[in-house]
C-alpha cells in the first residue's frame, strides 16, 4: 500500500503537462489487397504454389537476414506492415528506417506497429513521421507520462498490471505477398553490427496461405486499444520537420558508412535474388499462431498452449530451442512424460557465457538437475563457437566480443515446427504476447533440425550432464569442466546475486 501511495504522489507530481492524449482519434485500417504487379508479385507467380501451400527459406545468417529485409522494402509497390519488439536507434535501425521512408516517399502504405518500452525521448519524431500521408507508426501500450523519468517509473508501479504486458511480436510483410517471421528485433546485435555481442538468431522468409493468415493477424493489433497513434504523440511536431530528419538520418549514416560497409546505403535492384528465389525455396504446410493483443476475462488462450498439442503428436524427438530458458512445473511435466515414451527431448538454451541477460540464466541455473531428471539432453550456447557460427552472427567489418543465442525454436520430428518470438520463459509463456509460424514439412524440418544438431556440437555448445558421483559437468571440445563457463569472474559475481531477487516470475 505504501509503494503504491508513493507511486500516486510521484505521479501527481511529475505530469503536470506531460502525459498522452487519453483516446486519441485513430483510424481504423486493414491490410491492402495482394499486389497485383510488381517484382513480388511476378515472384510469387513463379512459385506457382497450390491452394493451402506455403514457400519458406530459411535465414540463419545474420547479413541475409537484414539484407532481405531490404530487397522486399526497396521492390515493395503497394504496402508495407511491420510489427516488433525493438527498434533500436543505431546503424541497423536507421539504415531500415532510411529505407521505409523512401518507400512512403515513393507511395508505399507503411504501417509500423512498436512496443513502447524502448522508445523514450522518441516521441516527437515519430509523430512527425506518423503525419506522412503514406506512413503510420503506432506504439502498443504506451506510459502515459513522457517526459519525467520518475513519474514514468511511479506510473509503472501504479499501474503495473497493464504497464507490464508488452508486445514481443515480430513480423515483417510487403505486398501482402512475402513475410519474415523469428526471432529478430531491429537493431545491430540482430544483424551482425555490434561491437559487444552479435546474436546467432533465425527467421523464415515465407509466402503462401499462411501470409494472409499472418495480414489479418496484424490488423488485429494495429486497430486493438493498446495501439496508440504515433501521430497523437505531440501536437508541436509538425510535418514541416520531416524533410530535417531525413536529413539527419542521412547525415547519421554516411557517417556510419565504414561500420554498414556490407550493406547498401541507397535503394537498389535486388531482381537477381528474387530471380533464384523460386529455387531456393521449400514449401510446406502452415498456421501462424498468435497471442490476443488485449488480456481477455477468465480464461486466456496461449500460444504457448500449442506446445501441449504438438508434443502430443511426437513419436520420436522433441527439439526445444530457447536462449531464455525458465520452465514452468507443467512444461517440466510435459517434458518428463514426453521422454517416458520413449521420445528423445533435447533442450538447447544460453550459457551464462553468452547470456545477455544474466538474470534470466540466474533464475534458470537451478532448474538444471529437474530438467535433466525428466531424461531430456540439455546443451548451453557458448560464447566462442566455431568460425562457422560466428560468420552467421557477425557482418564485416564488425567482430563481436561474443556471441549469444537468440533464436527461438521448436522441432518435433524433423517434420513440424514453430518459428517466431516465443521463449520458454514466464515473461514469454504468461505476461508479454507473441507469434510465431506452425510448419510441416519433412525437407524444411530436417534442414532445421540439422542446424540444431551443428549448434549442440561440442565446438559450439556445453552438453550439461550429472556424473557418477552426481556432480554437474559440462563437456565441449574444450573437455570437461565442474563449474559453469563463464567469460569473466565478474559474470560470476552478478550470477551470485541476481539469483537471489525475488524476480523469477518476471523473467
Amino acid at each position: 500500500m505504501l509503494v503504491r501511495i508513493l507511486a500516486i504522489l510521484v505521479v501527481l507530481a511529475t505530469t503536470a503537462c506531460t502525459t498522452l492524449k487519453p483516446n486519441p482519434e485513430k483510424v481504423i485500417t486493414h491490410t491492402l489487397p495482394e499486389a497485383s504487379t510488381g517484382l513480388l508479385a511476378e515472384t510469387v507467380r513463379k512459385l506457382d504454389l497450390e491452394p493451402g501451400q506455403t514457400a519458406a527459406m530459411r535465414l540463419p545468417a545474420a547479413r541475409d537476414a537484414l539484407e532481405w529485409r531490404l530487397a522486399l522494402v526497396d521492390h515493395a509497390s503497394t504496402s508495407i506492415d511491420i510489427q516488433y519488439f525493438i527498434w533500436s536507434h543505431d546503424e541497423v535501425g536507421s539504415l531500415l528506417l532510411d529505407r521505409l521512408l523512401d518507400a512512403a516517399d515513393r507511395g508505399v502504405r507503411v504501417r509500423i506497429l512498436l512496443d513502447d518500452l524502448n522508445l523514450s525521448g522518441a516521441d516527437k519524431k515519430i509523430a512527425v513521421y506518423s503525419k506522412h500521408p503514406n506512413l503510420e507508426i503506432r506504439l502498443f501500450n504506451p506510459g502515459r507520462v513522457r517526459k519525467s523519468a520518475l513519474g514514468g517509473l511511479g506510473e509503472f508501479l501504479l499501474y503495473f498490471r497493464e504497464l507490464n504486458r508488452r508486445m514481443h511480436n515480430k513480423l515483417f510483410i510487403v505486398d501482402n505477398h512475402f513475410v519474415i517471421i523469428g526471432g529478430r528485433n531491429i537493431g545491430n546485435p540482430y544483424f551482425g553490427l555490434s561491437e559487444k555481442y552479435n546474436n546467432m538468431d533465425f527467421d523464415l522468409l515465407l509466402t503462401g496461405l499462411s501470409e494472409k493468415e499472418i495480414s489479418q493477424a496484424f490488423d488485429e493489433y494495429w486497430n486493438a486499444d493498446p495501439a496508440y497513434p504515433g501521430a497523437a504523440l505531440s501536437d508541436k511536431a509538425g510535418f514541416d520537420r520531416y524533410e530535417g530528419l531525413r536529413s539527419e538520418i542521412d547525415e547519421y549514416l554516411q557517417q556510419h558508412s565504414a561500420k554498414l560497409a556490407s550493406y547498401p546505403l541507397e535503394r537498389m535492384d535486388w531482381s537477381g535474388r528474387f530471380a533464384e528465389l523460386p529455387s531456393k525455396m521449400i514449401t510446406a504446410k502452415g498456421h501462424f499462431l498468435q497471442d490476443e493483443p488485449v488480456t481477455l476475462n477468465g480464461e486466456e488462450l496461449r500460444l504457448v498452449d500449442m506446445i501441449d498439442e504438438v508434443a502430443g503428436e511426437a513419436r520420436e524427438e522433441m527439439i526445444f530451442v530457447s536462449p531464455y530458458f525458465i520452465p514452468s512445473p507443467d512444461l517440466l511435466e510435459l517434458i518428463g512424460q514426453t521422454s517416458s515414451r520413449g521420445i528423445k527431448v533435447k533442450i538447447l538454451t544460453g550459457g551464462l557465457d553468452s547470456n545477455n541477460h544474466t538474470s534470466v540464466h540466474s533464475h534458470y541455473r537451478k532448474y538444471r538437475r529437474a530438467i535433466l531428471a525428466t531424461g531430456a539432453e540439455l546443451y548451453e550456447f557458448r560464447h566462442d563457437p566455431s568460425d562457422y557460427v560466428r560468420s552467421l552472427s557477425n557482418v564485416p567489418p564488425v567482430t563481436a566480443s561474443f556471441i549469444s543465442l537468440h533464436l527461438k525454436a521448436l522441432i518435433v520430428d524433423r517434420d513440424k515446427l514453430f518459428i517466431g518470438s516465443l521463449n520458454l520463459d514466464p515473461r514469454a509463456m504468461v505476461i508479454n504476447t507473441e507469434n510465431g509460424i506452425y510448419l510441416e514439412s519433412e525437407t524444411l524440418g530436417a534442414m532445421i533440425a540439422d542446424g540444431f544438431d551443428l549448434l549442440t556440437s561440442p565446438e559450439n555448445a556445453w552438453r550439461v550432464t550429472v556424473n557418477e558421483e552426481d556432480k554437474l559437468q559440462w563437456e565441449s571440445s574444450e573437455g570437461i569442466v565442474y563449474t559453469q563457463p563463464a567469460r569473466h569472474f565478474g559474470q560470476r559475481v552478478s550470477d551470485f546475486f541476481l539469483r537471489i531477487l525475488p524476480i523469477e516470475s518476471q523473467l
